[in-house]
């Protein structure tokens, strides 16, 4: 078996790796190692990345979560107030953002820019901490690794957490190592304030501080570095929690959690899709109908606490009344995590580094490589007693645990792509010094279990669709709200075929017919093809669209009659409530129409479509002082609009000015 002895004399030539403690940083100049030269190709690839991009129709114009993001960045740069209460999400990432937001109000540019030096810093620290655990031959893979990753590329040029919390939790962790769980207080306390911004950026991270505060009490015996270690993480938490207060709402960092514990642990729960069952698509509209509908179930109206509260109680209810589904949902969330394919949220990160630049799709940083090399490479330093080995395998196990307890997609799953690359560097060392040497049972020891693990990854659930289907589509959704309806209809004709039975792709198919051919009765055939495929997540808005398609094909009162039933059962259905609005002014009922557009809006105040179909009827009637009113109003709102949506409120704002 390879001795330590060779593998020091081999990471002296910088061949292998070093030690049994990994320890020495290595002789050469940082600017000749592997921090910098990981930062160096990270940088140039996520630059140029970042070039390519300006392309996307949502370069600039971003939706869901990044388009929250971005939203509440530029209200802070103006000095607005973006959202009322609490905290609904950790602020620290939409603070970042607006510091970029307020040099480049009407460009994305400059922050995406940022965003890619940030990321090659990430692949510098990775190196870093690679090699204060594992040597300096493990780090270059490390760092290269992270730096060639098309998620973390991807990810860093897009406006989401990650980008900021990946490199904290990398300097948390980094510090966590050089601290060693010590009888040293500063130090702890120190690591307690990376994390504890880390948390304030996505509070997850704080599952890792109990077992981070057992194991300081473990290793010292006395209680003064865990303290100090518990302080430290505090620091950073307190000033949001007093925020929070003066809001009138003390909640510890968000208002957030609870909503997505119970999207993540449902009876209809798939583990990926974060949707609150019951609620429309969209930000805003999931946002505004879990609310509506944990008020009515409770019977008052909620703090946001309250809120997160009422959907923790009910996912912890759903689990003590069937805890073999709940058993069987968690190993189902394990697995998808465990599975070689990056799976979409908002959008499909690993289709849209495809697309944008080609040469990633051969990179050599794949979740199921470095998932089984990682997963070994930890294992093995740890038993060999590498420094800081321990921390970031407890690390890995905690902050998975922490998501599969919510719900899998790639960005909840990235932060431990760099970790995992440290292992995944270590265990490749390990296995060219057992092939150098001839030692079969050392490639054995670290190439078996490694490879075992590839294959399970790659073991894909049937329910896990493999194909561009999800990213065509949604590239498909972006060319029609950018107005490119040839466009649109084009790439979501494609993802048709890739999914054919996709409810989702077939209404956003719909539109894109609507938008370029003005055939109503195809885009009305389009969906009556997948009607029986429809989940009960889906139907409610299938239902609207294909009420809408027969208004506008003319069959409003007929739509009139079966709408104004299904209200009857379902009020608070704001789809159905815009149908009704669009059916009653079809058959001339504008009055009518206006006053229950009107009250939609005052339930869904960012409901930005019937804002402009409001103030259309309100001009028709020459109710030209009103229309000007409301779509005044929705210029308030306008960071919520669609870039075609944000023109008809400038258009209709110009119409209504008086001369």
């Amino acid at each position: 078996m390879v001795s330590q002895e060779q593998i020091r004399a081999t990471e002296a030539h910088g061949e292998a790796h070093g030690g049994a403690r990994g320890g020495a940083l290595g002789s050469a100049p940082w600017w000749r190692g592997p921090v910098a030269g990981s930062f160096v190709v990270a940088a140039l690839l996520r630059l140029v990345y970042v070039l390519a991009l300006r392309d996307h129709p949502r370069f600039d114009a971003p939706t869901m979560d990044a388009g929250y993001h971005l939203a509440w960045a530029r209200s802070l740069a103006a000095g607005e107030v973006f959202q009322e209460g609490p905290f609904f999400r950790a602020p620290l990432y939409p603070y970042f953002l607006a510091l970029w937001s307020a040099l480049s109000p009407d460009s994305t540019l400059l922050a995406r820019m940022a965003q890619g030096v940030l990321g090659a810093v990430t692949a510098g620290l990775t190196a870093g901490l690679a090699q204060r655990v594992a040597g300096r031959a493990s780090a270059w893979w490390a760092g290269v690794l992270v730096a060639v990753s098309p998620v973390m590329v991807a990810l860093d040029a897009e406006l989401l957490i990650p980008v900021l919390l990946v490199p904290l939790l990398l300097l948390a962790l980094g510090c966590c190592v050089r601290w060693g769980g010590e009888d040293r207080p500063w130090a702890a306390l120190g690591t307690g304030l990376l994390f504890g911004l880390a948390a304030i950026a996505r509070p997850n991270v704080l599952l890792f501080m109990p077992a981070l505060f057992a194991w300081t009490l473990w290793r010292t015996r006395r209680p003064a570095a865990g303290l100090a270690l518990a302080l430290g993480t505090l620091v950073p938490i307190v000033p949001v929690t007093v925020a929070n207060a003066l809001a009138g709402d003390a909640a510890l960092i968000s208002t957030q959690a609870g909503v997505n514990l119970w999207i993540g642990n449902n009876p209809q729960s798939d583990g990926v899709s974060a949707i609150v069952p019951g609620t429309r698509q969209g930000w805003w509209n999931g946002y505004y109908d879990a609310v509506a509908a944990a008020e009515a179930e409770e019977g008052r109206a909620l703090k946001p606490s309250e809120v997160s509260q009422h959907y923790v109680g009910r996912s912890l209810a759903w689990m003590s009344r069937d805890p073999a589904a709940a058993a069987r949902l968690l190993a189902w969330k394990a697995r998808l995590l465990a599975t070689n394919v990056e799976l979409a949220n908002n959008q499909d990160l690993e289709f849209t580094a495809r697309r944008t630049l080609p040469a990633l799709r051969y990179s050599p940083s794949r979740w199921d490589l470095l998932f089984g090399f990682g997963l070994v490479g930890l294992v093995l330093a740890w038993r060999r007693g590498q420094r800081g080995a321990g921390v970031l395998l407890g690390f890995t196990a905690v902050y998975a645990l922490s998501v599969v307890l919510f719900f899998v997609n790639a960005r909840f799953r990235a932060p431990l792509l760099p970790v995992l690359s440290v292992g995944a560097g270590y265990a490749l060392v390990q296995l060219a010094a057992g092939l150098r040497a001839r030692d079969v049972r050392a490639c054995a020891l670290v190439g078996l279990p490694a490879l075992l693990l590839v294959g399970l990854s790659n073991l894909v659930p049937a329910a896990v669709q493999e194909s561009d289907a999800a990213g065509l589509a949604d590239l498909g959704r972006a060319e029609l709200a950018r107005g490119d309806a040839g466009a649109a209809l084009d790439l979501l004709s494609a993802a048709t075929a890739e999914a054919p039975r996709s409810v989702q792709v077939r209404m956003a198919l719909s539109a894109a017919i609507v938008a370029a051919t003005g055939d109503h009765q195809r885009a009305l055939r389009s969906l009556q093809d997948v009607e029986r495929y429809a989940t009960s997540r889906d139907r409610a808005e299938l239902e609207a669209q294909m009420f809408s398609l027969r208004v506008l094909a003319g069959e409003a009162p007929q739509v009139l009659a079966e709408v104004a039933a299904a209200r009857r059962s379902r009020p608070r259905e704001g789809a159905l409530t815009f149908v009704f609005a669009m059916a009653q002014a079809a058959c001339g009922q504008a009055p009518g129409a206006i006053s229950t557009l009107e009250g939609l809006i005052g339930v869904e105040p960012t409901n930005i479509a019937a804002a402009i179909f409001l103030g259309r009827l309100q001009e028709d009637l020459g109710r030209v002082a009103e229309a000007r009113a409301t779509f005044a109003a929705a210029m308030a709102q306008v960071s919520f609009a669609t870039p075609s949506e944000a023109a008809s409120i400038a258009a209709g704002l110009a119409r209504c000015s008086p001369d």
